[in-house]
């Protein structure tokens, strides 16, 4: 059969240019789709006309549109990529929807409220196209054998889970109006929490400017996290370090994996002095990826053989308004004076806009 037609929505960096930032690849979605040996690059849509030049040039494309109704209405796209900034998302979605596309890739966060969301989810449904969501680490090798591990109990129970996403944007130089820390990054942590432990049922949990008050977004968010297996979770989110840090730790009945900053597994051990009353951690192997391909490739792959008829993508549409809905969470909680939110969450606007407007933020 004839390669895939794909079209790109957004032409910026998660879009192509990482691709020429990086010594691995792909790490775009664009070196992602090209990987591929179905799918071709027949067209992208972007407002500003040098990136639009840019990509049509790196990724051989001819058919560049400013107007990304003209490029949805003139192409016969089977995938449509939207690699735009979250507030166009719902959009854009629903036009590549209703356009006819078969499978659309759209970047994280899904959208800024659940009434989006909603909306996205029904139009795709209506269309019957399938939404995939980048919540990228769901297609990681890492992450799939440790999530294997811990499914198979080697370490015991799953437990509590530990995570921070710290010193992430908006930074000095991006100063968002629509999307702080936790729906730009602390978005992946939130669906990574969801991809080892299941379902979400609650959520206590601030959002604040402690210092950052040129911001009209949080700089503090911190989270707990209760989930329908019984385990818990505690999410640390802030705008403060120097730092980068994003990482989670999983701890068990008989040992902890920690992922990402400073990665390791450690296993329970007897104490040789108290054997049989007290146990130690001693440092032991990670599994091996459960395969070796990049996360963004192995994505790209998944929409593909989904469109083609086979099984589900690993991040859907559902999966993402899941992760943003456990950010509402914490900014109702927030409005709420911290109170613990049960889900699901019956508010569908914005709850950003919400905090500003009420004067909790």
């Amino acid at each position: 059969m004839p390669p895939y037609r794909v079209g790109f929505i957004g032409c910026g960096r998660i879009a192509s240019t990482m691709e020429d930032q990086s010594t691995v690849h792909p790490v775009s979605i664009a070196g992602a789709f090209a990987a591929q040996p179905d799918a071709q690059i027949v067209a992208a849509s972007n407002r500003g006309g040098a990136a639009l030049a840019a990509f049509g040039q790196r990724w051989g494309v001819s058919a560049l549109y400013q107007d990304y109704r003209a490029m949805l209405a003139h192409e016969r796209l089977d995938v449509v990529v939207v690699a735009t900034h979250p507030p166009n998302h719902a959009e854009l979605v629903c036009a590549a929807a209703a356009a006819g596309a078969r499978g659309i890739f759209c970047e994280k966060p899904m959208a800024l409220s659940l009434a989006e969301c909603d909306a996205m989810l029904a139009a795709c449904r209506a269309s019957d196209t399938t939404l995939l969501i980048n919540c990228t680490r769901r297609w990681s090798g890492h992450y799939e054998a440790v999530r294997q591990l811990i499914a198979g109990e080697a370490l015991g129970p799953l437990l509590h889970i530990v995570a921070h996403c710290e010193g992430c944007k908006p930074t000095p130089e991006w100063v968002a109006e629509t999307e702080g820390p936790l729906l730009h990054d602390a978005v992946h942590t939130f669906d990574v929490l969801r991809f080892f432990a299941g379902e979400i049922v609650s959520i206590q949990g601030s959002a604040t400017r402690r210092w950052r008050t040129e911001l009209r977004v949080e700089d503090t968010s911190y989270a707990l996290v209760q989930f329908a297996s019984g385990v818990d979770a505690v999410v640390i989110t802030d705008e403060l370090t120097q730092y980068h840090r994003w990482d989670v730790e999983l701890q068990c009945e008989r040992g902890v994996i920690r992922l990402e900053w400073q990665p390791g597994l450690w296993h329970a051990t007897a104490d040789a002095f108290e054997a049989g009353h007290w146990w130690s951690l001693t440092p032991g192997r990670l599994p091996e990826p459960a395969w070796a391909e990049q996360a963004i490739q192995v994505a790209a792959r998944d929409l593909l053989d989904r469109i083609a008829g086979g099984g589900t993508v690993r991040c859907s549409g559902e999966d993402g308004r899941a992760a943003v809905e456990a950010i509402m969470a914490v900014y109702e909680s927030q409005r709420r004076d911290g109170a613990r939110v049960v889900l699901p969450l019956g508010v569908g606007e914005p709850l950003l806009d919400v905090l500003r407007r009420e004067g909790r933020l």
